[in-house]
């Protein structure tokens, strides 16, 4: 009797306690809060300061710094080619003659009546009262008509001989002797190769940071080491069919080895200030208002103004509205609303060299 009341009172206690652990059940693991429907899938960056200088990477043509094409004003026979190409000539050496002898005979023929114009402007002088006014007026007016033909005829002269008009080059030759030129027809082409110029088409984003004097670096296959210019000219206004604006780099070239026609690649160092908040300019958005970005706090974006200082090629550097250890929504900015709860895909920091960088990308 007993044996079997103690077998009831262990059934009993372990049916107790199946019940209890039934009630109580397993512990209960906490679901993660799904996100909200309207977040926005965004990609952000943490702010740090950074350089706010650029360099800019130029394709250019090397041409003379001087590169004059050369013509027969009045044309005729090409009596004397006095150079050959690939001649270095110094300033105001002969280089070819056109028709110099019926130039120089035209002018001994304004010499002759020139001097017999004189000789009757002296007697009709020497007879005073003698001879009527009308007369020494018309003595003196072929004087004069008389020099100016031998002027003219001195200038014509001259001009048959074609001269250097600076020292150089010459490149080109496109007469023999024996040839008639016609008027205004090339007959050579000079070029100063030492400086030459560099010539770069820049775009309206990066002429706004350059200024003549600056350093440049000159690259081309002809050299081996890079040779150091300098920004000698920047065109005001832009080309019209380019929208390109055209900037002059002049280059030391002793040895003759840049060349006109050579591709040159053009290295400029455009010098910032301290380092400061630079943001691409895609990160902005751009309200009525102003400018601005949005920044991540708390799970949601919110609207913060930014005064940009200055703007570098599409670098913005910030002056005021965002700082250090923000982190700025980078993608998917513009579709955004102060308030809007965020569904953040990635997060990278900004900015590396102009651009952000994210985790995935900085770890490879």
């Amino acid at each position: 009797m007993t044996t079997r009341l103690l077998v009831l009172f262990l059934g009993a206690l372990t049916a107790c306690t199946s019940a209890g652990e039934a009630a109580s059940g397993p512990a209960e693991v906490p679901e993660p809060t799904p996100p909200s429907p309207r977040a926005m899938r965004v990609e952000t960056a943490v702010l740090a300061p950074s350089a706010t200088g650029l360099a800019l990477h130029l394709p250019g043509e090397v041409e003379g710094s001087r590169d004059a094409l050369l013509a027969a004003a009045l044309g005729g026979y090409v009596e004397r080619v006095l150079v050959a190409e690939g001649d270095a000539v110094r300033a105001n050496r002969p280089l070819v003659r056109v028709d110099t002898a019926t130039h120089g005979a035209r002018l001994a023929q304004a010499r002759v009546e020139l001097a017999a114009a004189e000789r009757e402007l002296a007697r009709a002088t020497e007879l005073g009262d003698a001879i009527a006014r009308q007369q020494l007026d018309a003595a003196r007016t072929r004087v004069e008509a008389a020099r100016a033909a031998v002027r003219l005829a001195q200038v014509q002269l001259g001009r048959a001989t074609i001269r250097a008009p600076f020292a150089g080059v010459v490149a080109e030759l496109e007469v023999e002797a024996g040839e008639v030129a016609a008027p205004g027809a090339p007959v050579a082409r000079l070029v100063r190769l030492d400086p030459v110029h560099v010539t770069l088409a820049v775009s309206d984003r990066d002429v706004v940071a350059l200024q003549p004097g600056m350093e440049a670096h000159v690259f081309a296959n002809a050299t081996g080491a890079p040779r150091v210019g300098r920004v000698s000219e920047i065109k005001p206004a832009a080309d019209l069919r380019t929208r390109a604006f055209s900037v002059t780099v002049e280059v030391p070239n002793p040895d003759r080895h840049l060349l006109p026609g050579m591709i040159a690649r053009v290295e400029i160092a455009v010098e910032g200030g301290a380092e400061a908040i630079v943001l691409p300019q895609y990160v902005l958005v751009t309200r009525l208002e102003g400018n601005g970005v949005f920044v991540a706090e708390d799970g949601v974006a919110r609207w913060r103004s930014v005064e940009i200082d200055s703007v570098v090629r599409d670098q913005a550097v910030i002056r005021a509205g965002v700082e250090a250890g923000d982190e700025v929504v980078v993608t998917g900015q513009r579709e955004l609303a102060d308030g809007d709860p965020l569904l953040v895909a990635r997060r990278g920091r900004c900015c590396v060299a102009g651009r952000v960088v994210f985790e995935q990308e900085a770890a490879r």
